[in-house]
């Protein structure tokens, strides 16, 4: 098995090692590949943010993650110093592994 396609299962994985992987590909593509990413939310992204904050919490719990008195999850730095990760997230259906998120894809990639 080659190196592209062991990517290919693991980064689909819901396992820590494909969650990982995931954080990984977000940094790159946030970082490098900006137009990738604005290309796929245009096209593929439909519906909102539904402000549960699970993403903030995915492998670790973000440092910038506060509750308000409702206990409502909201970013400490929501304007121009959030990541371009964060900002994005999830840019094409790979990236999202939230059930409940707000967002949803065109397409049929499975998740698994």
């Amino acid at each position: 098995m080659n190196l592209n396609a062991w990517y290919g299962q693991k980064v689909t994985e819901r396992s820590f090692l494909g969650q990982f992987l995931r954080k990984l590909r977000r940094f790159y593509l946030g970082t490098f590949r900006q137009d990738y990413i604005a290309q796929s939310i245009a096209t593929n992204r439909q519906g909102d943010c539904h402000r549960c904050g699970l993403c903030c919490e995915l492998i670790y719990k973000c440092p910038f993650l506060g509750r308000d008195g409702q206990n409502l999850p909201y970013c400490r730095i929501y304007g121009d110093l959030r990541p371009a990760n964060c900002r994005n997230y999830p840019f094409d259906a790979i990236d999202s592994e939230i059930d409940t998120c707000g967002y949803v894809f065109n397409g049929n990639l499975q998740r698994n």
